[in-house]
């Protein structure tokens, strides 16, 4: 009896640490970015040889007012501004497809409410920091879609990950924080 019990004790101190093995191996893989993460950290992020955050601040407000879109949120102390706008996200294919569901479902006898992607709003928040060193500002911009079907329920929620996107808001903050700072 007594090796049954010292071996059901060994088995299961053996489980416990693979158990804890796999754990920590999980942990570790959570917590680690993926090359993708890191490059579409990259296209997110830009430094700006100025230590005046308030530039970029208003730099961006305006940018984002210029793009048609309406601000939020806004917080010098925390340096976020968060803005929106509404648009049609009706899509022609989508609404084929989901037509041709229908008549295809009807002609089995069946009954079908197509339902499709109806409106979106595009959020873009934008984040500033100064760097490590103090000497520039690190602004993060990202834009994400939130989109409801026509039957006023939330489709999806998505991360905007287009490169051109990021690159003409950054090009456009750029300008704008070059006009803003030599008060132009």
């Amino acid at each position: 009896m007594r090796s049954g019990a010292a071996c059901l004790t060994a088995v299961a101190i053996a489980l416990a640490a693979c158990q804890q093995t796999n754990t920590v191996r999980h942990q570790t893989a959570a917590l680690t970015l993926s090359a993708d993460s890191l490059a579409q950290r990259q296209m997110q992020l830009r430094r700006f040889d100025t230590a005046d955050e308030r530039i970029i601040l208003a730099a961006a407000a305006g940018v984002m007012q210029d793009l048609g879109f309406s601000i939020e949120e806004s917080s010098a102390a925390t340096g976020l501004i968060v803005g929106s706008k509404e648009r049609d996200a009706v899509e022609a294919g989508q609404v084929a497809g989901q037509m041709f569901l229908a008549v295809l479902i009807a002609a089995m006898g069946g009954r079908a409410d197509p339902t499709w992607d109806a409106t979106q709003r595009i959020r873009v928040s934008v984040a500033t920091k100064p760097s490590g060193d103090r000497s520039a500002i690190v602004a993060r911009v990202t834009f994400q879609r939130i989109l409801w079907n026509t039957k006023n329920q939330l489709s999806r929620v998505e991360t905007i990950d287009a490169p051109e996107i990021y690159r003409q808001f950054f090009d456009k903050l750029s300008q704008s924080a070059f006009l803003e700072a030599h008060q132009i």
